[in-house]
């Protein structure tokens, strides 16, 4: 019978089971002083499902907002009972979880335990629940632990720069995150430099955005931003396509660049080919109109002719054919 007139029964207990089949995020919580821990007695399987209760910011109706829970077997979860001081309450209500200290590795086979011994992780064996990232650096069996910068890269100017990575870890409680199940992770970090923690708080701080697959998306204290794939890339945009560049524009590729487009403009003061091969033009007409000199000069034989005609056109000028031997209409 639920009692909302009554004294609530408040609980603390561990989740053991999240596989809801209403998909509604209930779970099943075994709580202290009502469930033994004796698997014997009570399998997680006899346990009820207890109901959460999400954030006023959640809509929880058809579909809008948060509509799963976070809290996995293991979890600590905090709530009350709906049919109040019962011989044996049903209606359990959770109402959040409660991070502690990892203290001892997990027993599945006891009950306020998880039962598919899953957690807690080894990297968080003797730590706080509160994420590693949280208060330092990626460390084994973090998400990120593995992001190897690329350096070196080398320019088409014979210069080279490298991937900005962080410059000092996170500092509690400044940086904010949410870390998946898989290893997916969003983190919003305020932390500041070292020589900023007192005093006044200052610095723009960290946005970064890591798939488990090492693809992120990070925006650096100073405004910098790299974005990386570990896979294939893809844009595509349905209508205009602009891009502004104050400094320097570096595009390096170790394999092809192709371009295809319906018309090409280029505007600039130089361009520079370096080539270690063959330059070639195919198109249907071929037109350099410079405002001064054209000057072109082989390492070998020149060749300029036409299957039809080849003009040599002077203008007002002279044409001038300069060589050790100078050949018209040669025989052959």
């Amino acid at each position: 019978m639920i009692n909302l007139n009554g004294e609530f029964v408040w609980w603390l207990g561990v989740v053991e089971d999240v596989q809801d089949p209403e998909k509604l995020g209930r779970a099943r919580v075994r709580i202290h002083g009502y469930h033994s821990a004796n698997q014997e007695d009570i399998p997680t399987s006899s346990l009820p499902w207890a109901h959460p209760i999400f954030p006023v910011t959640s809509a929880s109706s058809s579909g809008v907002g948060t509509t799963v829970p976070g809290f996995l077997p293991g979890t600590q979860v905090f709530g009350f009972f709906l049919d109040g001081k019962e011989p044996m309450p049903q209606q359990a209500m959770i109402m959040g979880t409660v991070p502690g200290v990892n203290a001892q590795e997990n027993i599945k086979e006891e009950g306020l335990n998880d039962p598919y011994d899953n957690f807690p992780r080894d990297a968080y064996l003797g730590k706080p629940d509160t994420n590693i990232l949280a208060y330092g650096s990626p460390e084994d069996g973090t998400p990120a632990f593995n992001k190897i910068p690329v350096e070196e890269v080398p320019t088409g100017d014979g210069e080279t720069w490298n991937e900005h990575t962080r410059d000092f870890p996170s500092k509690y409680p400044f940086n904010k995150l949410y870390e998946s199940l898989s290893g997916h992770l969003i983190e919003i970090d305020d932390s500041t430099p070292p020589e900023d923690i007192v005093g006044p708080f200052r610095g723009n701080g960290r946005i970064h955005i890591y798939h488990n697959s090492g693809s992120f998306i990070e925006i650096h204290p100073n405004g910098e931003m790299v974005i990386k794939s570990t896979g294939g890339g893809y844009k595509v945009t349905m209508g205009d396509d602009n891009m502004y560049v104050q400094g320097n524009l570096n595009i390096t590729t170790d394999g092809n660049a192709t371009f295809n487009a319906k018309n090409y403009i280029f505007k600039g003061e130089k361009a520079t080919f370096q080539l270690s091969d063959d330059f070639q033009v195919n198109c249907k007409n071929f037109n350099a109109q410079p405002t001064e000199n054209i000057n072109m000069v082989a390492g070998a034989d020149a060749q300029m002719g036409g299957t039809s005609k080849a003009n040599l056109v002077g203008g007002g000028g002279n044409i001038r054919l300069q060589g050790g031997m100078v050949e018209l209409n040669p025989p052959g």
